[in-house]
């Protein structure tokens, strides 16, 4: 097993890791800073894979894929890949560095405060979200043709919100491409945040650019409501809750959203993927419509760009505010015949943390989703 690296070592030349900032279940992100000519440096963020990883060949290969796919995304919306660096038996990518908190951590903020969110600074970030989205589902190859790239995780923690008020997506390591060499999905297996599927892939199909749609539907949802829309007592339950796709209704929840916006959150939480919108860019459009239609003068970059300043000045004084998505286990959902109850079998992780874990969820009762509400 490769040696793990230690702050102050350089990679790539060039390439300094200053500390640890993040822990996930495939790799570390540091933060870290470039070096040039002279006194030149910028922050970076690099991602390191864990070395318990570093020697699995198939591993290696999805965390290479994962840093071809990035590089090749161009969206302000959507943090950038730099490099790619493997040296003494450890693999790195190197980031663009996002000084602000993850969506989650924002969330919690306001429902830790019992306030709502502003709808205008949800609206905002989502049209972020679905701008970045629409690059990776509109992307093209030199020759023209279509080969978009579908996230699959879109989820609060992998959404980050900037000082300066812009939303990025982050994380394209469970992402589903056409010319994706590596895919280490089973038949009859899926992957993503549990809370976040479509029905769909519940359902057991393919996914595909409208499931990112009902993504950012429910995160949109879960960041007007303070709390998850899909969650169950049990993993199990929260399955079945996805599989019939059972929305409580949002206007209940806050009478001060316009309908127009109730409407589009509805249209993309459809269980039907045809019966949400023609694209993320239009999904964000019409969301921008609405913001625009609301007449206020404020530039809401700046409004959500001071507000994530106060939630980074909270955190550093709290440990509640940590994120509940950022452990929310990415599930392999095993969809085969068997009828037994669910079972769970962790994954191969690090320090035999469970971050990633199998379950295996009965098919029975496999119901057209109904809308409720």
């Amino acid at each position: 097993m490769a040696k793990g690296p230690a702050p102050g070592l350089i990679v790539g030349t060039r390439y300094q890791l200053v500390e640890i900032a993040g822990s996930g279940g495939m790799a570390d992100v540091w933060r870290g800073r470039v070096r040039g000519h002279g006194n030149f440096e910028r922050p970076i963020a690099i991602k390191q894979m864990h070395p318990s990883l570093a020697n699995q060949h198939n591993y290696v290969r999805m965390f290479a894929e994962e840093a071809r796919l990035g590089a090749d995304l161009q969206s302000s919306n959507i943090a950038e890949v730099y490099d790619f660096v493997a040296e003494n038996g450890n693999y790195y990518m190197i980031l663009e560095w996002i000084e602000g908190v993850d969506l989650g951590t924002w969330i919690r903020y306001h429902s830790t405060r019992n306030e709502a969110t502003k709808w205008e600074l949800v609206a905002a970030i989502c049209i972020g979200v679905l701008r970045g989205l629409a690059a990776a589902h509109e992307r093209r190859d030199t020759f023209g043709n279509a080969v978009p790239v579908v996230h699959r995780d879109v989820s609060p923690h992998n959404v980050l919100l900037t000082t300066r008020g812009i939303a990025k997506i982050i994380d394209f390591g469970l992402a589903l491409a056409p010319d994706r060499t590596e895919e280490m999905t089973e038949p009859g297996v899926v992957k993503g945040k549990m809370s976040y599927l479509a029905p769909e892939i519940v359902g057991g199909g393919k996914p595909r650019p409208e499931s990112d749609q009902f993504a950012v539907g429910s995160v949109m949802w879960e960041a007007l409501v303070g709390r998850k829309l899909f969650d169950g007592a049990t993993d199990y339950e929260t399955f079945v809750k996805l599989r019939e796709c059972r929305v409580q209704p949002l206007r209940p929840l806050r009478p001060d959203l316009p309908p127009q916006l109730v409407a589009l959150i509805q249209k993309a939480l459809s269980p039907v993927p045809e019966n949400r919108f023609a694209s993320a860019r239009d999904m964000a459009a019409q969301i921008s419509a609405v913001l625009k239609k609301a007449q206020t003068r404020k530039d809401w970059h700046d409004v959500l760009a001071h507000s994530v300043v106060d939630v980074r000045a909270a955190a550093a004084l709290s440990s509640t505010l940590g994120d509940v998505s950022a452990v929310t286990p990415v599930a392999d959902f095993d969809l085969g015949s068997s009828e037994e109850a669910p079972r769970m079998q962790a994954l191969p992780t690090p320090d035999e943390k469970p971050r990633s874990l199998w379950h295996r969820l009965s098919s029975m009762a496999r119901r057209r989703p109904t809308q409720m509400g």
